[in-house]
């Protein structure tokens, strides 16, 4: 099964594709339709059979394994403390999801039993 990122060679090709799922997410978050941008997200890899999602340590701790060749799927991960620096008056227009780093999970349709 193809999963969006597969074709993303770089954290900032995934980020953008994020950022792009992400973006219609934020109204409903607005509306109380869903608590969090990740739970959009989630309810969208759930619609590909992407049910349940854990990160590989959490997977491996279940004694389950990733299939060689999948790809992780992303979510956000908890923001980062940020220290201030000198550029950061230049880059004050900088988006804030940038400081928001990306979680990588699998699914249920990735993985096997060890043995």
């Amino acid at each position: 099964m193809e999963n969006i990122f597969d074709n993303a060679k770089t954290i900032q090709e995934k980020r953008t594709i994020l950022k792009q799922l992400s973006e219609p997410l934020k109204a409903l978050v607005k509306m109380g339709q869903i608590e969090r941008i990740n739970d959009g997200l989630k309810a969208i890899y759930a619609q590909s059979g992407h049910e349940v999602l854990k990160t590989m340590k959490q997977w491996n701790k279940e004694g389950k394994r990733i299939r060689k060749g999948e790809h992780a799927l992303c979510l956000w991960g908890q923001p980062k403390q940020h220290t201030p620096t000198e550029n950061d008056e230049e880059n004050q227009e900088q988006d804030a999801l940038n400081f928001f780093p990306i979680c990588y999970v699998f699914s249920n349709l990735q993985v096997y039993e060890k043995n």
